[in-house]
């Protein structure tokens, strides 16, 4: 009966919910519900973020390069600047072992999700939870690439998103171009696009930048490198901080072990290997102006922010001159290639593709504003293409010719004149060795087929005609070691520079920016160009910010030589411009009167040729020859009038409506004196010369006396000795007529109508030899026609043909 009641009891009591299938379907169906509806909630949610990132052009997703765009100094665009350190690569030529690093160290499950890795997000999500802060992230590469194909960050905060809708959309967008693309395609645009830090962009550059090898031939380890510093690339990058980007590199090993790449072994192996850096970066650009003005961004700047791109870059270069001298070089440079027999190799004929270097004729120009350093035009060589060397950067090639106006500044300074004469009779060229041991010294600096000596002239005539023989004895009583020291407290460094005779030729090498620091001394009173230059003013971002403004200041140089002597030479400058060895010159420039100077050079052996010239606000040069020394000239008689004064006018003529000069005024320590142009000496009323007519061409006599500048003190000199018949010795110095002492004497009175003696003219001169211990001076007979030296070009009078004379007889 008991045993009856208690089954009873059982069958009664009831079984309990959770083990009912009616709850479990229930929980089933309304966790299904809760599903749907919360989808459908997210999906209506979402809707805007979707939509957008149906917005993207998924065609453009391998437009990569974001230009700066680089402005003249008057706002015009002259070019833009690429990411410079970037070179695609197709997909065959990524190794499979740099793909393995990446996928087991960004990326494990790429092969297998839709371009988003929903598992990452969950575990990301827990992690982060736990932790309290974002210790993991979970973007796949697919993303990782979509936010930087179209800048997501940026616009994101451009239309003040947060950090999850942005993300939303970065999902979105990815699942679109995993449905476009081929896996290995997304691959192929990932590692060609993104930033490893350094300045390199792309697999390809980083793999030369950081380790000097093409990426096919990178090893395991450092594949593991390259990927380690993906997620924090300037902060991981070898070249910043090598013990975090080993510390980086073995995590990315231990992932590929975790993933099956490699086994314990070669772990092992593999995370005692140091890093081992070996950096080739590619050096890409347009131009050699493009590269210096990039160079300025990354010192100023930092490699990261020119990397970015998009800046407006405002540059002190102006765009006429920079064009003109473009033009002008490969003109000239072609032209000279063009002449017949010309022997060396040639521009046209050149292909990089042969793998020989490039020895064809090469040229560079650079002009400065010399007041502030601001360049304004800059040309490092005939082809950046071709040959990137930049000359104005890195070359030096000895001046030649153009060397002399410091020879003469070094004299001058030291007490020598303008008018100080100087032997211009040829020299034995073992005194100088240049050229040669034997012979005599030759005379190519007038830069004429048929040179002549002159004999004893001014040191003026020496420089303005561009004497070589002339020149190098004026250095000598200058003082070798005096134009050493001048020229290097001119910008001209003396190390290497040896005190001998052929240093006054122009053989030591020099750069331009160190020849033109130095020229422009003459247009600044004493005071060099300036120690630096530079070429970007301001730069502004995409948003029109000013990331970076120059400062106003510039550092003043200290005087190299007094004012009286920068104001000699360069009235010196000017004359060889008018009437010297570069004569022409002014007839090819737009500005007049042109009121500053300038200075061609040419080597001995004419492989070289300069123009270094300037005016009150201005300096350029002009350089042509080769980069490689090989033994050859450009041509025979390869003149830089012929060269380098053609592009320097053109230059000059493209700045000249915005940077004409002002007049260079003298110095209130420097006095103008009347001198023989002869003789050197004070000119008298007796000083004429013969010189052709230059509209009858015929030759008459001339006036011999110009005007010649003298550093107060300096100026006492002797008359003339040619023209006046003195001997040239003085007392004293010098000696004014005005100074010569009235002899108390009774006058002779004429005895008959006629005139009575030897010197009918009255023209006797002045004695300068005393003969007598009071000073006085007495006269000997001089006839002023006899003074004057025709040689063989005295005038001949006609006369008529007197008629017979009749004879009477007694």
């Amino acid at each position: 009966m008991a045993t009856r009641d208690t089954n009873i009891r059982k069958t009664g009591r009831k079984r309990r919910f959770y083990k009912k299938k009616r709850f479990w379907f229930g929980l089933l169906l309304f966790g299904l519900l809760l599903a749907v509806g919360g989808a459908a909630v997210f999906w209506e949610y979402s809707r805007p973020y979707r939509e957008h990132a149906e917005t993207y052009d998924l065609s453009k997703i391998n437009y990569i390069e974001v230009p700066s765009v680089i402005l003249d100094r008057n706002d015009k665009e002259i070019g833009r600047i690429f990411v410079q350190n970037r070179s695609v690569i197709p997909y065959a030529k990524i190794p499979p072992k740099l793909i393995n690093t990446l996928i087991a160290g960004e990326d494990s499950r790429y092969w297998t999700h839709d371009g988003v890795d929903y598992i990452g997000i969950c575990r990301a999500a827990f992690f982060n939870k736990v932790t309290g802060r974002e210790s993991q992230g979970a973007s796949t590469l697919t993303q990782q690439l979509a936010r930087n194909a179209y800048d997501l960050k940026d616009e994101a905060l451009r239309n003040k998103q947060t950090k999850y809708e942005r993300k939303l959309i970065e999902v979105f967008l990815a699942r679109r171009i995993n449905k476009v693309y081929k896996k290995e395609e997304v691959l192929e645009f990932y590692l060609n696009r993104i930033y490893f830090g350094s300045g390199f962009h792309g697999i390809r550059s980083a793999s030369l930048g950081y380790f000097g090898k093409e990426p096919e031939d990178l090893t395991t380890e450092e594949c593991a490198s390259i990927v380690g510093l993906i997620k924090n690339p300037t902060g991981l990058s070898p070249l910043n901080n090598l013990a975090e980007n080993t510390r980086s590199r073995n995590n990315v090993l231990e992932r590929m072990k975790v993933e099956g790449f490699i086994d314990a072994n070669e772990l092992a192996r593999l995370k005692l290997q140091p890093v081992k850096l070996n950096p080739k970066p590619l050096q890409r650009g347009t131009s050699h102006l493009y590269e210096r003005v990039a160079d300025e961004i990354r010192e100023e700047l930092g490699d990261d922010a020119l990397a970015a791109g998009g800046y407006r870059i405002h540059t002190t270069i102006l765009s006429e001159a920079q064009n003109a001298a473009q033009e002008a070089l490969g003109k000239t440079l072609a032209a000279a290639e063009a002449r017949p027999g010309y022997a060396n190799p040639k521009y046209v004929d050149y292909r990089k593709s042969s793998g020989k270097p490039a020895e064809y004729l090469q040229g560079a120009v650079l002009m400065i504003d010399h007041r502030t350093g601001g360049v304004l035009a800059h040309v490092g060589g005939r082809d950046y293409a071709q040959v990137p060397f930049d000359f104005i950067e890195m070359g030096r090639r000895p001046l030649g010719t153009a060397f002399f106006p410091f020879i003469y500044a070094a004299g001058l300074s030291g007490g020598l004149t303008p008018a100080t004469t100087v032997a211009d009779e040829a020299m034995d060229n073992r005194s100088v060795m240049v050229g040669g041991r034997e012979g005599i010294l030759g005379e190519w600096g007038m830069e004429i087929a048929s040179p002549t000596y002159e004999g004893m002239i001014p040191a003026r005539r020496a420089l303005e005609q561009s004497k070589i023989a002339a020149t190098v004895r004026f250095g000598q009583q200058a003082g070798l070691q005096r134009v050493i020291d001048t020229a290097a407290a001119m910008g001209l460094p003396a190390k290497g520079v040896e005190a001998l005779p052929r240093l006054c030729v122009g053989w030591d090498s020099f750069s331009m920016k160190e020849a033109l620091r130095a020229i422009a001394t003459f247009g600044r009173g004493g005071v060099p160009g300036p120690a630096s230059v530079h070429y970007v003013e301001s730069v502004e971002s995409l948003k029109g910010e000013t990331v970076y403004r120059r400062s106003s200041g510039t550092k003043e140089s200290a005087p190299a030589i007094d004012s009286a002597t920068a104001f000699q030479v360069h009235s010196m400058l000017a004359g060889s411009l008018a009437r010297g060895s570069s004569k022409g010159a002014l007839d090819g420039l737009i500005e007049r009167p042109f009121l500053g100077g300038g200075k061609g050079g040419t080597t001995a052996d004419f492989q070289d040729t300069w123009f270094l010239g300037y005016n009150s606000r201005i300096s350029c040069g002009v350089w042509t020859g080769f980069l490689q020394n090989n033994g050859r000239p450009i041509y025979d008689g390869a003149f830089s009038r012929d060269l380098a004064m053609p592009v320097w006018q053109a230059v000059m003529n493209a700045a000249a409506p915005s940077f004409g000069g002002e007049e260079l005024k003298a110095p209130s320590n420097v006095v103008e004196v009347p001198v023989c142009r002869v003789s050197g000496q004070r000119a008298t009323d007796f000083c004429y010369e013969m010189a052709e007519d230059p509209a009858t061409k015929q030759v008459r006599s001339r006036s011999a006396t110009f005007y010649e500048y003298f550093r107060k003190g300096t100026e006492n000199l002797p008359f003339c000795h040619v023209h006046s018949g003195a001997d040239g010795a003085t007392s004293g110095g010098g000696l004014a007529l005005n100074s010569v002492q009235a002899m108390d004497v009774i006058p002779i009175r004429p005895k008959a109508p006629s005139l009575l003696g030897d010197d009918p003219y009255h023209s006797e001169q002045p004695d300068t030899t005393p003969v007598s211990g009071d000073g006085a001076f007495f006269r000997r007979r001089t006839n002023v026609l006899d003074s004057l030296d025709l040689k063989d070009n005295e005038e001949k009078i006609k006369l008529q043909r007197p008629g017979k004379l009749p004879i009477q007889g007694d």
